[in-house]
């Protein structure tokens, strides 16, 4: 089949590598302009994602993770309350993005290119981009994140819904400290939680994929609850005075809300922690949504990653879950597939939709015993 995918993020690029494994003829338009750069911070390697790769002849080592062997939970003034050995294999986006670019051919990725519509007929889809163009093929996947646009434009009436509390979320150097302002942070996943907060921090590799000690980077997330949509509003206007609707992007958090972060790190953070807050360049900030469409596919249509729902980032499985969702994809369109392509695709959402389910309750549930989230303070 042709196959066009809207959006070059992880879960567009996970279904171009699947799909064109098992035999599609596959493309991927992403709306940026250049290859995307810096988006996120540390990410759950994705075990079903690299098995799949490597069973299809994928090389997929590049997708490297800092070995952090040891869970750990702090107190306010940064001593140890309890640890408990536990392997946490986590990698950065950065590293897994340019791994999943690496085996792509370039041909197959268009930059600048953003699917704004499409129309379904007897022999096809027509997709529709920002250009005025529009190219026929048998199917669309969207992969154009938690903000589709697809989506919208099939559930017009679908809402996501904000979950009662916020994420500062943050990379740093290692390089940026010494070594001993930093030791009982290396090689662990670092723990400070209090009722309505939960701080956690673990190293990452560096933007060039390192693994050297110095050379690596921490990933620091901070989940506050935000009863106060005035506040939540005025942090999601960015440092040009633009609204945004649910995250504001590394660069571009406004300077005031910069000076509260830190101030709020200086007071509710144990100094080893604040630290972190206080030399990071760029920060960024996401209110929590859960958003999940009615159905993951419609016609000619599938949604896969955030497009189709979004899953809580404490549960740690949102990269996971768009690899996940890709192999499911390729699996369900291997070479014995139904020549009906409706068929096959509506048969696929209704077990993909069961499939996640158990990830969309576990993200609430874990939440609720954190103390974060509606109902909490």
């Amino acid at each position: 089949m042709k196959i066009l995918i809207a959006g070059g993020s992880i879960a567009g690029l996970s279904s171009a590598l699947t799909l064109s494994c098992v035999g599609h003829d596959v493309h991927v338009y992403e709306r940026s302009e250049v290859p995307l750069r810096g988006r996120g911070g540390g990410v759950v390697v994705l075990r079903h994602m690299l098995r799949f790769l490597e069973q299809h002849g994928h090389y997929t080592q590049q997708m490297i993770s800092v070995p952090t062997n040891v869970r750990r939970r702090v107190d306010i003034h940064g001593a140890t309350v309890n640890e408990e050995r536990e392997k946490l294999p986590f990698s950065s986006w950065d590293t897994v993005y340019r791994s999943l670019c690496a085996m792509l051919p370039r041909a197959q990725i268009s930059y600048g290119c953003e699917v704004t519509g499409f129309t379904e007929h007897a022999a096809g889809i027509d997709v529709h981009f920002d250009s005025g163009k529009s190219l026929t093929a048998d199917m669309l996947v969207a992969a154009d994140g938690g903000g589709s646009r697809t989506r919208a434009t099939l559930f017009p009436e679908h809402a996501s819904r904000f979950a009662g509390y916020i994420a500062w979320r943050g990379i740093v150097d290692e390089a940026a400290f010494s070594p001993l302002e930093v030791e009982t942070l290396v090689d662990n996943l670092t723990i400070f939680r209090e009722t309505g907060h939960m701080f956690m921090a673990f190293l990452i590799p560096g933007l060039d994929g390192s693994l050297e000690p110095g050379r690596r980077r921490f990933n620091w997330l901070w989940y506050r609850n935000e009863p106060n949509m005035a506040d939540l509003h005025r942090h999601l206007t960015d440092n040009l005075g633009r609204p945004h609707h649910s995250s504001i992007s590394a660069g571009l958090l406004s300077g005031e809300s910069f000076v509260e972060l830190c101030e709020l790190a200086n007071t509710f953070l144990p100094p080893v922690l604040a630290q972190l807050i206080q030399k990071t360049p760029e920060p960024f900030f996401q209110s929590i949504y859960d958003a999940l469409s009615p159905t993951f596919a419609v016609g000619r249509v599938a949604l896969v990653g955030d497009a189709a729902c979004t899953v809580r980032p404490h549960t740690g499985s949102g990269t996971s879950k768009a690899a996940d969702d890709a192999v499911s994809l390729a699996e369900a369109f291997s070479s014995d597939f139904d020549p009906c392509v409706v068929s096959t695709l509506e048969q696929w959402a209704a077990r993909r939709r069961d499939e996640v389910d158990r990830l969309l309750k576990k993200g609430p549930e874990l939440a609720a015993f954190f103390g974060l989230g509606n109902g909490n303070s």
